[in-house]
């Protein structure tokens, strides 16, 4: 199987590639960062780093978008994903947690060669909502849902060891207060290294294969997607189970 993924240098996305590249399912993975890493010891056999421009993508510019084009996917992981704070402003959070997003994704589309798309969301993403982060989620994921016919969405908790360029300090007051809530219910938090194993295994199984696992859900019926398209939620407590599958 050929691998995309969007967002490899971030706190999931470091995860995720190094479960990719520990997978005996993926055999080709295309990293797509807008700087080559320093170290050249993930330049390994199965792994190709790739530059991308994501303004020339949301402009759908020919030749940005011929790089993504060319491959022909099975899987398209997407870990993108920013702050408010981070971003310095609403319009500028909502470029790059929303309209990266989805250029990307429509770019990896390869008219010849059928792939679904693997997606790191947040907990409480809702399009309907009167906030920036989760709104900007839920529209994210219905964006996706328009595009692939086979979408798979995770909706983590909190993330827990995660490895940051600055410190949050409320983020890691919370982390302390879902650590502990975590002993009692699975629901709250999930390291991301578990989070990085099961979007691989989803991405390895598809749709169908969580269904045999009984893992994921159909989204609530405010979610706007195509009539034919498949999406699955998976939940933090159910990314735990799947990222536990051999």
């Amino acid at each position: 199987m050929t691998a995309i993924v969007f967002g490899a240098t971030g706190a999931v996305g470091k995860h995720l590639l190094s479960s990719l590249m520990e997978s005996n399912k993926f055999t080709s993975i295309h990293s797509f960062v807008r700087s080559l890493p320093n170290s050249t010891s993930e330049t390994l056999s199965k792994l190709e780093h790739h530059l991308v421009d994501f303004e020339k993508l949301c402009s759908e510019d020919e030749a940005e978008v011929g790089k993504l084009r060319k491959i022909k996917a099975d899987a398209v992981f997407i870990t993108l994903g920013t702050t408010r704070g981070n971003a310095g402003s609403a319009e500028k959070f909502e470029r790059i947690d929303r309209d990266y997003v989805l250029a990307s994704a429509k770019a990896a589309l390869n008219p010849d060669h059928p792939s679904k798309v693997i997606y790191c969301s947040a907990q409480m993403a809702d399009s309907s909502s009167r906030f920036l982060y989760p709104k900007s989620k839920g529209l994210t994921e219905e964006g996706l849902a328009k595009l692939y016919k086979e979408a798979i969405i995770f909706r983590p908790g909190f993330l827990a060891q995660a490895d940051r360029p600055q410190k949050r300090i409320l983020e890691e007051i919370y982390g302390r207060i879902t650590s502990l809530a975590s002993h009692f219910t699975p629901s709250v938090e999930i390291q991301v290294s578990t989070l990085g194993r099961a979007m691989v295994k989803a991405g390895e199984v598809g749709s169908s294969g969580l269904k045999g696992y009984g893992i994921g859900s159909p989204p609530g019926a405010k979610f706007q997607k195509q009539a034919e398209g498949d999406v699955t939620i998976v939940s933090n407590a159910e990314a735990k189970v799947l990222a536990e599958k051999s």
